[in-house]
């Protein structure tokens, strides 16, 4: 048997496994909108809090 051929079918079988893995373990979405409330809760986070005072 060829090495490259080898290689190649060792390789095909690690990226197939590769994107197995990676479709059935990444976080999924609840809602169609959750991605963009969790971006603003991220800015909430870094956003500077304003006092409503004026102090």
């Amino acid at each position: 048997m060829n090495p490259l051929i080898f290689l190649a079918g060792a390789l095909a079988i690690f990226l197939f496994v590769s994107f197995f893995l990676w479709v059935f373990q990444r976080e999924r979405k609840k809602t169609f909108n959750s991605s963009i409330d969790e971006f603003k809760s991220h800015l909430d986070a870094i956003a500077p809090r304003h006092d409503t005072e004026g102090n």
